[in-house]
């Protein structure tokens, strides 16, 4: 029995790495990154700690998908550091927010828009 737990915990670890290192920069993967930006903007206006913070985690979680994607892509440089930035603005937002500075974390939000936009600007 134990021989068969490993065995499909195996499985699962290899197909989570499968599903991540097929993650797309798509339209629809900005639409729910763009969505959960425009979410944790509205949370931090309204002081919600709990949905400010979990939308700071999607976002974390998405910008390093975003950021391994264009790593693996090659010839993309500007790419990767924008996503590494716009993932150092977002973990702020989340101390920021963990802290209950709301100013910190609503200015740490007008720049993580701004470097979306830059990065658009680019590659969109």
């Amino acid at each position: 029995m134990r021989r068969v737990v490993v065995f499909l915990f195996i499985q699962l670890a290899l197909v989570a790495q499968a599903g991540s290192a097929s993650y797309e920069v798509d339209a629809d993967n900005m639409r729910t990154i763009e969505d959960s930006m425009k979410n944790l903007d509205s949370h931090v206006a309204l002081k919600d700690a709990k949905g400010a913070t979990q939308e700071a985690k999607d976002l974390i979680a998405a910008f390093e998908q975003v950021q391994d994607f264009y790593a693996r892509k090659g010839n993309a440089t500007d790419a990767v550091g924008f996503a590494r930035k716009t993932h150092e603005l977002v973990r702020q937002i989340l101390s920021s927010v963990e802290a209950g500075d709301y100013d910190g974390a609503a200015g740490s939000v007008n720049q993580l828009a701004r470097s979306c936009k830059s990065c658009h600007d680019i590659y969109k």
